[in-house]
C-alpha cells in the first residue's frame, strides 16, 4: 500500500510537469512511479509519450509495446508504439499495423481534431505501403495541429535573457512525414539554435502562413528580434504575398536577422553577379533557364550556346545537393529535360578541382556579420559531396580517417592550410552578400582560387555528422561564440 500511495504521488507530479511543459521532470516521476508499479498501463503509457516526445523511440517502442502486451486494446499505448515505429523507419516491422490503424479511426471517430492521432495514422498507412493516403492524412495532421496550436516553443528557463521569434518556410508535404516540431527544429540553423542556445534565449517557432495571419501574430510572445528562415531567395521571388510577408515581419519593430529584402539578392544568378569581380576567385558560370513555349531541342540549343559539357542542372530551390545533376552530353541534357523536370531551373558550369586527388571535397564557412568560422570540410568519391549521415558515408571516412585530421587542420589554421588569398577572397566575399548569417560552400584548387560553390543562409551551420565521425567541435564552439555575440549586439539595441 505505501509503494501504492508513493507510486500514486509521482505519477500525479508527472502529469503536472506535463502541464508546465517540463518533459525532464515528467520523464523522472513517471520513470519512478513505474519502478514501484512496473505493470500499470496508464504509466506505461505516460511515460511511453514522454520518451517520444524527447526523441527517445527505442525506450518508448519498448515501454508501448509492454502497454500492449498487457493491454490490447489501449489506443495510447498502440498510438505510442506507431509513433516510435515510424520515427525508427521500422514500421514494416510492425505485425500488427493494422490493429494499430483501427485504433486510431476509433479514437478518431470519437475527436477527429487530434494530431497526434492523426499523425500517428499518417506512419502507419506509410507502413501499410498507402503513400497517397499517408501523404493526406499527414497533410491534414499538420494543419490541425497548427490550427489548434501554431507556434512551437523550447522550455522556459529562468537563465534565459531574450525572446527569439523564428518565422519558418511553409511546411512541404513531401513521404518525409517528420513530425510538428521537427519541421521547426529541422529547419537549417534557426532550428539548431533551439538547442545550442537555449539556455540565453526562449526560442518561439512560427510558419510564414502563421505570421501573415494578424490573429495568430497577436498570439505570438513579443519578441525582442526575429530570425527570418525563409531564406532562399527564388523561393521568395516566386511565392506570393512578399509584401505582406515583409509588414507582418516588420510590424514588430524589431530586428529582422536574414530581412526578406536581403534574401532576395541572393538567388544563384545573383550571388554569382555579385561576386563577379573579386579577384581570386573562380565563379563558375550560373544561368537561369525556361522550358515555356520551347521545344526540347531549342532549349537544349540554347544551353549549349552558353555551356560546354560536363554541366550541372539544377532545380530552382532545392537544397542539400538535392535536384542536382551531372550531365556529359547532348543526350544526357535531353534526358534530364525530357524527365519530370521544372520548368525553371539553373545550369552551372561544372568545375573539377581535385588536380589529381582522388576526393572531391567541399569546405564550409560560417558567417555571422563581420565573423567567420570554417566549420567543415567535406570529402567523397562522388562530384556531389555530401554530409556524414547515413551509413555508407560514416564508412567512407572510417576508410579514410586521414580526412578526419585534415579536416581539423583546417577548421583549426585555414590561413596556413588553404592559402591567404582564399582567406582573403572570403573576406571580401563579406562585403558583398547582404545576409546577416549566412553559409558559404567552397574549394580551393590547386592555384590557390576559391573555387565558389554557393552562398545563402538556407544551410545547416553547425555539425549534423554522425558521432562515429565528428566535425571539429571546436568550430561550432567557435560559431557558437559569434552568434552570441550577434545577438547580444541585437538585444543591446533593444
Amino acid at each position: 500500500m505505501i509503494d501504492f500511495e508513493k507510486a500514486k504521488q509521482f505519477f500525479i507530479e508527472g502529469i503536472k510537469a506535463v502541464e508546465k511543459k517540463d518533459f525532464q521532470d515528467a520523464e523522472n516521476q513517471f520513470t519512478r512511479s513505474l519502478e514501484l508499479i512496473p505493470d500499470r498501463v496508464s504509466t506505461l503509457n505516460n511515460l511511453s509519450a514522454i520518451k517520444n516526445r524527447l526523441k527517445k523511440f527505442q525506450e518508448a517502442e519498448a515501454l508501448a509495446r509492454k502497454a500492449v502486451g498487457l493491454e490490447c486494446t489501449s489506443r495510447e499505448a498502440w498510438l505510442n508504439l506507431g509513433l516510435a515505429l515510424g520515427n525508427l523507419n521500422n514500421l514494416e516491422g510492425c505485425e500488427n499495423l493494422k490493429e494499430t490503424l483501427r485504433a486510431c479511426e476509433s479514437a478518431l471517430k470519437l475527436n477527429s481534431s487530434q494530431y497526434e492521432v492523426l499523425y500517428a495514422k499518417s506512419l502507419i498507412l506509410a507502413g501499410l505501403k498507402q503513400p497517397q493516403e499517408a501523404k493526406a492524412t499527414y497533410q491534414k495532421a499538420i494543419e490541425t495541429r497548427a490550427a489548434s496550436s501554431p507556434t512551437f516553443t523550447t522550455e522556459r528557463r529562468a537563465s534565459q535573457k531574450a525572446e527569439v521569434l523564428v518565422v519558418n518556410q511553409n511546411p512541404a508535404f513531401n513521404t518525409a512525414l517528420k513530425p510538428f516540431e521537427a519541421l521547426h527544429l529541422d529547419a537549417n540553423f534557426p532550428g539548431q539554435l533551439a538547442r545550442i542556445l537555449n539556455e540565453d534565449y526562449h526560442f518561439t517557432y512560427v510558419f510564414k502562413s502563421g505570421v501573415i495571419s494578424r490573429t495568430i501574430r497577436q498570439q505570438i510572445p513579443k519578441p525582442d528580434f526575429i530570425i527570418n528562415n525563409n531564406a532562399s531567395g527564388e523561393s521568395l521571388l516566386t511565392a506570393d504575398g512578399l509584401s505582406e510577408f515583409i509588414e507582418a515581419l516588420e510590424s514588430f519593430g524589431v530586428p529582422i536577422v536574414n530581412h526578406p529584402d536581403q534574401v532576395i539578392q541572393t538567388t544563384r544568378d545573383a550571388s554569382v553577379r555579385c561576386l563577379m569581380d573579386i579577384p581570386g576567385i573562380l565563379l563558375p558560370k550560373t544561368e537561369r533557364f525556361c522550358s515555356t513555349g520551347k521545344s526540347r531541342e531549342a532549349l537544349v540549343r540554347e544551353i549549349e550556346k552558353q555551356y560546354n559539357y560536363p554541366l550541372i542542372t539544377r532545380t530552382l530551390t532545392a537544397q542539400e545537393g538535392k535536384g542536382m545533376t551531372r550531365v556529359d552530353s547532348r543526350a544526357a541534357v535531353s534526358a534530364v529535360l525530357d524527365s519530370d523536370f521544372a520548368e525553371n531551373f539553373f545550369v552551372t558550369a561544372f568545375v573539377d578541382s581535385r588536380h589529381g586527388n582522388p576526393f572531391y571535397r567541399k569546405i564550409r564557412a560560417a558567417f555571422v556579420k563581420d565573423d567567420f568560422t570554417i566549420v567543415r570540410v567535406d570529402y567523397d568519391t562522388n562530384w556531389n559531396v555530401h554530409g556524414r549521415k547515413s551509413d555508407e558515408r560514416v564508412k567512407f571516412y572510417l576508410e579514410n580517417s586521414s580526412l578526419l585530421a585534415r579536416e581539423k587542420q583546417i577548421c583549426a589554421d585555414p590561413e596556413n592550410t588553404l592559402g591567404s588569398s582564399a582567406i582573403q577572397s572570403l573576406r571580401a566575399m563579406r562585403g558583398r552578400i547582404p545576409l546577416d548569417i549566412f553559409g558559404v560552400d567552397f574549394d580551393v584548387d590547386a592555384d590557390g582560387r576559391l573555387v565558389f560553390y554557393e552562398a545563402n543562409a538556407s544551410m545547416n551551420l553547425f555539425s549534423t555528422a554522425r558521432e562515429e565521425v565528428p566535425h571539429p567541435s571546436s568550430a561550432d564552439d567557435a560559431l557558437t561564440l559569434a552568434i552570441q555575440r550577434y545577438f547580444t549586439s541585437l538585444t543591446a539595441r533593444r
